[in-house]
C-alpha cells in the first residue's frame, strides 16, 4: 500500500509556495507526490491511498481508480501528531463550503477541525455542508471536456443539472449579493473556484492551503 499526494495544478500554480511547503513536509512523511490527476490514475493500485486538496481531483481519482483510498489532505493531517499547526490566536473565519463536497461530510468536518488546531474560530452561514450550493465561480463556467471523460458520471449529473453558463458581469454581480452575509474579515475556502468567486465578490477569501503551511515555509 502505498499513500500519494495529488498537489493539484491550481494549487501549484495559485499558491506555489505553499504547496511546495506541504509538498516537502509530506515526503519527509513518505508520501509520494505526484503530478497531475489527469495523467496519475495509471500508478495506482488496489488498497492505495490517495491524498487530495482539490475536490475535482477528488472526484475524479473516485471514479478513474475506484480501487483506492481517496482522503483529503486536511483529514490525514489531523491525524499527523507532529504537524506544525500555526496558530491564529483565536481569529474568526467564515467557512465557505463547496457544492462538490456535499456527498463528502468527512471533508467538510476536516476543514473545520484543521481550523480550531490553527486557533481559529470557523463562523458557520446558513447554507453550509449538505445544504451548500456554492461553487463560486465553477457553478457559471462550462464543465471541462476532460472532466466530463474522466469522471463521466459525476461531472455529466452536474452539467446537466447545477451549471449555468453566465457572463463575467453577473458572476460578479451575484457574487458581490453573495458575500454581503459574511460577517468576518476573512472568508476560509478550500476550492480555487470558490475563492475566486469570494474575491470577485469583494471578500477577504483565503484558501486553507495557505492558513496550513504558514509554518511550513520558513
Amino acid at each position: 500500500m502505498t499513500v500519494y499526494y495529488l498537489p493539484s495544478c491550481k494549487i501549484k500554480a495559485l499558491h506555489p509556495s505553499s504547496s511546495i511547503a506541504i509538498q516537502a513536509y509530506l515526503q519527509k512523511k513518505g508520501v509520494v507526490v505526484t503530478g497531475c490527476c489527469r495523467v496519475s490514475q495509471d500508478l495506482f493500485q488496489e488498497g492505495d491511498i490517495v491524498l487530495n486538496n482539490c475536490t475535482s481531483c477528488a472526484i475524479i481519482t473516485e471514479e478513474s481508480s475506484p480501487q483506492t483510498q481517496g482522503m483529503s489532505l486536511y483529514e490525514y493531517l489531523l491525524q499527523d501528531e507532529t504537524f506544525p499547526w500555526p496558530d491564529f490566536h483565536g481569529e474568526a473565519i467564515t467557512v465557505q463550503d463547496c457544492y462538490r463536497t456535499v456527498h463528502k461530510p468527512q471533508v467538510q468536518n476536516a476543514v473545520r477541525e484543521c481550523l480550531k488546531k490553527m486557533n481559529m474560530v470557523p463562523v458557520e452561514i446558513e447554507e453550509n455542508f449538505e445544504k451548500t450550493k456554492f461553487d463560486g465561480v465553477y457553478k457559471y463556467m462550462p464543465i471541462s471536456q476532460s472532466n466530463l471523460t474522466l469522471a463521466p458520471k459525476y461531472f455529466t449529473k452536474m452539467k446537466e443539472e447545477y451549471i449555468e453558463v453566465l457572463p463575467a458581469d453577473q458572476q460578479k454581480e451575484i457574487m458581490s449579493e453573495w458575500v454581503k452575509q459574511y460577517t468576518t474579515k476573512k472568508v476560509c475556502v478550500y476550492c480555487n473556484s470558490c475563492l475566486k468567486g469570494v474575491q470577485l465578490g469583494g471578500a477577504d477569501g483565503v484558501h486553507i492551503v495557505d492558513l496550513i503551511a504558514s509554518d511550513l515555509k520558513g
